[in-house]
């Protein structure tokens, strides 16, 4: 049962950042027309609007971590059987986080970057 309610987070989660990834290439939609016919490639374009991402997700897992190690070890030492806690396990954790939310968030950015900048445009 704990498998499948750590799925269903982490697809509340993803779905959660891919609205967020709409809502915010929306917002941006002139600007992003702006920049593509002033040269910019769909590259430049991803990665600024992964970035964008990045900001919020970054220091969201350096104020997880601390707390994590905290309650892990305050959990694990209610046991009998004594274990540590090894750093790479919250690098691994960061770094898979990471990567399913560009995963998530690179969706909507590609679609965005892929745009014909004259749609944009056309009503301003």
């Amino acid at each position: 049962s704990i498998k499948l309610l750590s799925i269903i987070a982490v697809l509340l989660s993803c779905m959660g950042l891919f609205g967020m990834a709409e809502f915010t290439t929306r917002k941006q939609k002139k600007e992003i027309g702006i920049r593509k016919v002033n040269g910019a490639t769909e590259l430049n374009m991803v990665r600024n609007l992964s970035l964008g991402f990045l900001k919020w997700i970054v220091p969201g897992i350096f104020a997880g971590i601390p707390l994590g190690w905290y309650f892990m070890q305050k959990w694990l030492s209610g046991f009998a059987y004594k274990t540590t806690l090894d750093w790479w396990i919250f690098l691994v954790a960061a770094l898979v986080s990471t990567g399913v939310a560009l995963l998530t968030v690179s969706w909507q950015t590609c679609k965005a970057a892929r745009r014909n900048p004259v749609e944009a445009l056309r009503y301003e």
